[in-house]
């Protein structure tokens, strides 16, 4: 199929004319980068990955505990859930199996096999379903030519991710006011798919929803290890929420950030400029 001319692919070169008919997120000069991308590794991405995704979506939808390895670790630095119910073996077999991902080349077809090797390790990985739609995010498509496309698809890891973190968590509901700690390891992974949820919520035309998810996340993380603060602030202005962004500041010094240094310098112009 023709489409309008973007980056290859395989080559790099600009002025591709040809798409991926299957997964239509990549680009390609012509059929001959077309064919070297799939042999080095595309049909993993455009074959492997989907069957992957709806194979750990079925176990997902019918999670049960007694199928899986639990052993108590006790209340001491673990999540609510597990010290409840003990640890998930198989949970920490693919977060490990997700750490080792992390250090490796981004976009690679390397990675994406330990990806899905975590998933299929564990189907209800929060890290794995979020790592996938990072990779949908940010590694499919570097230069952002088809932003639209890709966001849409990592917003389904990223709710996966959020729904599968719920389900071994049920305290961490949508309506929870009490903290979750970045510097306790196990929430992480679920903050990070909250982030980028309301990332790809911004990138598909959604503002107010990823404004709302990201009041969400201060509210859980108010310490904001994460930097939503600058996300938000960005988001309110665009939004013309000169008031939102002032409260938002307020929480927080500012004098050590630069951006937002500059932000707070200028919000008083910016609101009486907005206001006329």
């Amino acid at each position: 199929m023709k489409t309008s001319a973007r980056q290859c692919g395989w080559c790099g070169g600009e002025g591709s004319t040809m798409i991926c008919t299957k997964c239509r997120l990549v680009d390609y000069c012509g059929v001959e980068c077309q064919t070297q991308d799939w042999k080095a590794g595309h049909k993993i991405f455009c074959a492997k990955l989907p069957k992957a995704v709806k194979k750990a979506e079925e176990k997902v939808a019918s999670f049960s505990l007694s199928d899986y390895t639990t052993r108590n670790v006790g209340t001491f630095m673990v999540t609510e859930a597990e010290a409840r119910r003990g640890q998930i073996l198989e949970e920490r077999a693919a977060q490990d199996i997700c750490y080792d991902a992390m250090d490796m080349t981004k976009g690679s077809t390397e990675k994406l096999i330990e990806i899905l090797h975590a998933l299929g390790t564990f189907p209800l990985s929060t890290e794995a379903w979020g790592m996938l739609g990072h990779f949908y995010q940010f590694e499919v498509d570097p230069k952002g030519s088809r932003e639209k496309l890709c966001c849409a698809e990592a917003l389904k890891m990223h709710d996966t991710a959020i729904l599968c973190a719920r389900k071994l968590n049920p305290t961490w509901s949508d309506d929870r006011s009490d903290e979750l700690s970045w510097g306790e390891i196990e929430n992480r992974p679920y903050l990070r798919a909250l982030l980028g949820r309301a990332q790809c919520l911004k990138n598909t035309g959604k503002r107010d929803e990823a404004i709302r998810q990201a009041k969400k996340i201060m509210r859980l993380n108010p310490g904001d290890n994460q930097g939503v603060r600058k996300l938000l602030c960005s988001w309110f202005l665009e939004a013309r929420d000169t008031e939102g962004c002032t409260n938002l500041l307020r929480k927080f010094d500012t004098k050590d950030d630069a951006c937002l240094a500059y932000t707070d310098v200028l919000l008083p112009n910016l609101a009486s400029i907005l206001c006329q």
